[in-house]
């Protein structure tokens, strides 16, 4: 079988080296609609052995991840009304890859979760997945080897290990499709640390009339080599870098800035840009708010101190788009900080405590 295969590999091989991604595109082994159509071939007869209750939890084991190897997951609503889901990401030995996670399944949606291990494994390295839902719910997925072409099919397991939030996540607000990475998600570090940190969602497949994006930034000190450089907040875009609802970063001492982008259907030189005077300061905790309303035509980016409760500044723009249809199989990415030189005024941001990430979706 090609499971057995692939362990009899992992274990041949010195290193499982797991690694975090980078703001950057990487080329799926199948594409998200290829992989979406054989999820969907892949899906199960409903019956009672493929219903789960709210509160069971089922592991997907036996799953890999690499550069050529991926897993895609296909989270199943079996209740007629909307069903929150919990979702951990691990090695088959039990460490986390990335935070837990939560999100909103639609009354008996299927939401496929595309390569759900990207960037997250450099080589071969066997993985596991849990997911907990309030509701009924049901859970499998497809493992796609890119260099062969086979696919192999998981089917869960009950188990007791359920996948516990990091914390409470963030109010749903009534008509939004949400999705929450409760707690400290990152914290960059030099290499071999992970200056790079990622939350991936599994993106709906419906027409937004607006993105929002909350999340929350503790300073550590500014980049010793280039303080007035580009410290990255967040990177939020919709599978590639051509999507993006929007981007912060802070500017240091010398320039003193926030400088957002944002632009739908448009290569980076063509992002719109707003830059204006704002002070960060080392150690204090700030909530962003990145509000991309595209039916509304406004463009805000909040920046409350909550360490002293003063508000700090807002960005103001326009949306290039009136809507956005997002095609099946396609994440929701955030990332946080970079890697030290490789893009010019681009700096890390080593020490800095990214947390409580929060999205919501509107039709």
């Amino acid at each position: 079988m090609f499971r057995t295969v692939l362990s009899a590999f992992v274990l041949a091989l010195c290193t499982a080296g797991v690694t975090q991604a980078a703001p950057l595109d990487r080329p799926f082994s199948l594409s998200p609609e290829t992989a979406v159509q054989a999820l969907a071939a892949a899906a199960p007869v409903i019956d009672e052995t493929t219903i789960f209750q709210g509160g069971q939890t089922l592991a997907l084991r036996g799953l890999f991840a690499s550069d050529a190897v991926a897993t895609h997951l296909a989270l199943v609503n079996r209740s007629r009304s909307a069903n929150r889901c919990t979702l951990a990401l691990a090695t088959a030995d039990g460490a986390g890859l990335g935070p837990v996670t939560s999100l909103t399944l639609r009354p008996g949606e299927t939401r496929p979760f595309v390569d759900a291990f990207a960037g997250r494994a450099s080589v071969l390295t066997e993985t596991q997945a849990a997911l907990s839902c309030e509701q009924a719910f049901y859970a499998y997925a497809v493992v796609a080897d890119g260099d062969t072409g086979r696919r192999d099919v998981v089917s869960p397991v009950e188990t007791s290990e359920a996948p516990a939030l990091a914390g409470a996540a963030a109010a749903c607000p009534t008509g939004a499709i949400c999705f929450d990475a409760p707690g400290v998600v990152h914290i960059p570090a030099p290499p071999p640390g992970m200056p790079v940190g990622r939350v991936s969602f599994p993106a709906p497949t419906v027409t937004a009339k607006r993105f929002r994006l909350s999340i929350d930034v503790t300073l550590a000190d500014w980049s010793p080599l280039q303080p007035s450089g580009k410290h990255l907040i967040y990177w939020f875009v919709i599978q590639k870098n051509i999507d993006m609802p929007g981007l912060l970063y802070f500017l240091g001492p010398d320039k003193y800035e926030a400088f957002a982008r944002h632009g739908m259907g448009l290569k980076h030189p063509q992002k719109k840009k707003i830059i204006d005077p704002f002070r960060a300061v080392v150690g204090h905790t700030y909530h962003v708010d990145n509000d991309y309303d595209m039916a509304a035509g406004t463009y805000t980016v909040t920046v409350t101190d909550t360490t002293t409760g003063q508000p700090g500044i807002v960005l103001d723009g326009r949306p290039n788009v009136r809507s956005y249809t997002i095609k099946p199989g396609l994440n929701f990415l955030i990332d946080m900080g970079f890697f030290p030189g490789h893009v010019p005024g681009e700096v890390p941001t080593y020490g800095w405590k990214y947390a409580n990430v929060h999205v919501e979706v509107y039709q």
